[in-house]
Parts: structure tokens; C-alpha cells; sequence
């Protein structure tokens, strides 16, 4: 595992399918490979160390925390900074207030996938 990109995406429900696989629209994927085919602007940063990753995604949790009925915070969290020490993907995502939050760790290299950092 080379790095990591962080994706943020924020919107007001689960985009419809078709906006998901067009590769143009800023909305979420369906698939985590498809991050890194969406437009440059839902890159947050790329990072080399699961400390500073980390950081960037307890950050976005405290901005936009999750409501009441699903998994605290720091639930989420925990098991994110989990994955990111075995040099895994990061996947955060629930409602807060009316809103979808997803928030996305995904190592690189990645099959296939071009380098976002190199396009």
C-alpha cells in the first residue's frame, strides 16, 4: 500500500443511479473503485500515513456528526482507524441532519484504477 485518497460527498439523499455511474457528476459511486473516477473536486487529499489520514477523517466526522439512532461517531471512527492500520480502505458513511454523509479512505494503488495524484 502505497497512500491513501480521501472523498468526501455531502447531499440530501443517495444519488439515483445513473448520476452514480456518470463518471461527470460529483455525487457518490456505487462502487468504491468509481471514486476515482469522479471529477478532481470530491478529492479531499491524498495521504501517506494512517496518522494523518486519520486525522482528516475525524475531522470531517466532528463537522458533520451523525444523528441520533445510528452508530456514534465514534463508533464509525473506531473501526475506520482500524482498517486504516492494516492498510485498508476506510469507508464512513450515515445520516446527519437531514443529510447523507459519506466520507472514503481508499488505498492506492488500485487494480486498475489510474492514479488519481498522477492525472
Amino acid at each position: 500500500m502505497d497512500h491513501w485518497h480521501a472523498y468526501a460527498y455531502t447531499g440530501h439523499e443517495v444519488p439515483p443511479d445513473s448520476q452514480a455511474r456518470d463518471n461527470g457528476i460529483a455525487v457518490m459511486p456505487r462502487e468504491l473503485d468509481a471514486w476515482f473516477r469522479k471529477p478532481k473536486s470530491m478529492l479531499a487529499g491524498t495521504y501517506d500515513h494512517v496518522d494523518e489520514a486519520y486525522t482528516w477523517l475525524t475531522k470531517e466526522v466532528s463537522e458533520h456528526p451523525p444523528t441520533g439512532g445510528g452508530l456514534p461517531a465514534e463508533q464509525h471512527l473506531e473501526h475506520a482507524h482500524r482498517m486504516l492500520q492494516l492498510g485498508q480502505d476506510a469507508y464512513v458513511g450515515y445520516y446527519a441532519l437531514g443529510r447523507i454523509v459519506i466520507r472514503t479512505l481508499l488505498t492506492c494503488p488500485r487494480g486498475r484504477e489510474r492514479c488519481p495524484a498522477s492525472q
